[in-house]
């Protein structure tokens, strides 16, 4: 549970332990008069109450699937190229990053490049990390839908973009950590977290 939900039943079973107390202190005192009233007001609020839990419940199932998410994925690979139809691996190693729609409904999604903890600080806290995308997306890494929107279904993978690993290692050499990031079309960042090593 929740600290609202909680909340909540901690205020509601102070109310209605109140309201028995008055019941029992009726009867008590031989006061039978009253009790029509109290079971009418107790299956009012109770009324109330069954209509307030409803909405919570419709809340959160529009919310659950409504969910926009996303997960970013990097593999390390063998760089390869097609040669007469054979594939031929050069022994370099390149980064593959692409994000798979793990939310509930259809969402685009956009690749924004490599940033720095800094750039990336500087993203979700005031956007200003926009300013700094010569520093940050590297296009002349990617091919030309480098910056697109792709729209994906649930459980859909974006595009795979690849980048040489030894660029990557020459254009973050300062930072030993860097974030692959995506931003959906509501705004919204994610990345997943990257440790060079040489």
């Amino acid at each position: 549970m929740d600290k609202k939900s909680l909340t909540f039943m901690a205020v509601l079973t102070a109310f209605l332990s109140s309201i028995i107390v008055f019941i029992c202190a009726d009867i008590s005192n031989g006061n039978f008069d009253n009790l029509a009233d109290w079971f009418g007001a107790l299956g009012s609020i109770g009324a109330i109450l069954a209509v307030i839990y409803q909405v919570h419940k419709q809340r959160e199932e529009f919310l659950e699937a409504n969910k926009v998410e996303g997960t970013v994925y990097c593999e390390v690979e063998l760089m390869k190229k097609v040669s007469y139809g054979i594939e031929v691996y050069s022994g370099e190693r390149e980064l593959v990053i692409y994000l798979i729609n793990t939310g509930r409904r259809v969402e685009g999604f956009r690749f924004l490049g490599f940033a720095s903890q800094k750039v990336l600080n500087s993203l979700i806290n005031d956007n200003t990390g926009y300013d700094k995308l010569k520093h940050f997306g590297l296009p002349a890494l990617f091919d030309g839908d480098y910056g697109n929107f792709e729209s994906l279904q649930p459980s859909e993978s974006s595009k795979k973009y690849r980048a040489e690993m030894e660029l990557i290692l020459s254009a973050f050499k300062k930072d030993k950590i860097i974030y692959p990031v995506y931003v959906n079309t509501h705004g919204e960042f994610y990345y997943t977290k990257i440790v060079i090593t040489e």
